[in-house]
């Protein structure tokens, strides 16, 4: 017989301490739950719980998750109704007993000594948070992504005084552990809204903004998976999620009483995302879209926490915003077509670009054959399982196969010279990922 919700927060009244409790959240990924499970069993770290917050699977998770706590006594399941990504995060937060919180999306999954490491650095450093880069998956591989690339390494420090720029940084909250009592203290909660959508913009957000001994190390342990079609990020019908994020940032900052800067980071932040995800909203729902974000930052400008073009003619604004969407869209379903219809796909280069570029193509169920360099030096012999060759020496049908030149669009110089080396040795099937295209898929 499955416990209740309350009788599983009661039983932990009475248990000690751990190390580390790591918070699964699972919601119907029968496919990946599995693989992440596993992972979680072979972690090295002694005296570590899996908090695994069941919410409402319809599709098997839950025996699967029952099983496996019936084997391993570090697994902890706790089953409760569909509420949301928020609620059962803080459902995992109230019962979990270790020193540090981990957190693992249940599609993810960990190499074994992620906790082990971030839990001696965390020791060591005595930190507060201690945050890593991450593995980026799909079906072709793992690709490394140096999220936090530009901050310092290596070092404890406070963000909001001596980096406030890293809340600009993905919100990769699941490459992180977390003091608990840190954030009990800064009363730190998930914001809770239906869904799986964002809810870490606002929590990793108020973790920066309340760090005086933060950490953060180059490594990356967690690999996060790109390529599950039920993920949020996919979801069209959740247009308000990020404005609801930056509401809740916005009262956590007024409750506690935070300074100006604090403020006017949290306006960059939401509009950096805004942007960012404009593109994932159905071009219908854009309109409002972006006017109740212009409403918000109206508001943070008459607080003196923003200025920006955009307030100077709102619905010019939203009518350039709704057009660029449009051919953004019919550029992306261009390409995609096109390179589903070759017979193979290379792609030029084996930079951050190239690698980017896989995983878009691995999230569209599109199989790059090889990558080609101009020489083959210090590259690496293959990317997530995909050869690396001299593009002389390639398997390339120069007159049917594509060629996508994967190259950054700030050197458009170098771009050209590759084109045009490749047109004279007869390749007919190349494309450029000038910057618009880049924009129209990223």
């Amino acid at each position: 017989m499955k416990k209740t919700l309350e009788d599983r927060l009661m039983e932990q009244k009475t248990k000690t301490m751990c190390k580390v409790s790591v918070l699964v959240p699972v919601y119907n990924v029968k496919t990946y739950l599995r693989q992440c499970l596993d992972s979680l069993a072979a972690q090295t770290l002694d005296d570590i719980e899996f908090v695994c917050i069941d919410d409402g699977s319809t599709d098997g998770c839950s025996e699967i998750l029952d099983a496996y706590a019936e084997k391993d006594a570090r697994f902890r399941v706790i089953h409760k109704a569909n509420s949301g990504y928020g609620a059962s995060m803080n459902v995992g937060l109230r019962a979990a007993r270790g020193k540090y919180i981990g957190i693992v999306e249940s599609d993810d999954f960990a190499d074994a000594e992620m906790f082990e490491r971030l839990y001696d650095i965390a020791e060591q450093q005595q930190a507060e948070v201690v945050r890593s880069n991450f593995w980026a998956t799909t079906q072709e591989g793992s690709v490394y992504c140096e999220t936090l690339s530009g901050h310092p390494y290596g070092k404890l420090l406070c963000p909001m005084k001596e980096d406030p720029e890293l809340v600009m940084a993905m919100q990769n909250i699941w490459s992180a552990i977390y003091r608990r009592d840190f954030l009990a203290k800064q009363d730190i909660w998930f914001h809770e809204t239906p869904g799986a959508s964002y809810q870490d913009v606002s929590f990793a957000f108020e973790v920066i903004a309340s760090a005086e001994k933060y950490f953060l190390v180059k490594d990356a342990w967690l690999h996060y998976r790109m390529d599950n079609a039920s993920s949020s990020v996919h979801s069209k019908g959740k247009v308000f999620c990020l404005s609801d994020e930056y509401d809740a940032i916005e009262d956590f900052l007024q409750r506690h009483k935070r300074d100006k800067e604090q403020h006017v980071w949290a306006a960059k932040l939401f509009l950096s995302t805004i942007f960012v995800n404009e593109t994932r909203i159905a071009p219908e729902y854009v309109p409002a879209y972006w006017k109740r974000a212009i409403s918000q930052l109206e508001w943070a400008r008459e607080h003196g926490y923003f200025e920006h073009e955009l307030l100077q003619d709102p619905q010019g604004w939203i009518l350039q915003r709704v057009s660029r969407i449009q051919k953004l869209i019919f550029l992306a379903k261009g390409f995609c077509k096109t390179l589903q219809d070759a017979p193979h796909v290379y792609l030029y280069g084996a930079g951050q670009v190239a690698k980017w570029m896989l995983q878009f193509l691995g999230m569209k169920g599109i199989p790059v054959k090889e990558f080609l360099v101009q020489e083959k030096g210090e590259n690496p012999t293959s990317i997530a399982g995909v050869p690396v060759k001299a593009w002389q020496e390639a398997s390339v049908n120069r007159e049917h196969d594509l060629v996508v030149i994967a190259l950054t669009s700030r050197k458009p110089e170098v771009q050209q010279e590759i084109f045009f080396q490749l047109e004279q040795a007869g390749y007919r099937n190349v494309i450029v990922l000038a910057k618009e295209l880049q924009e129209a898929l990223a």
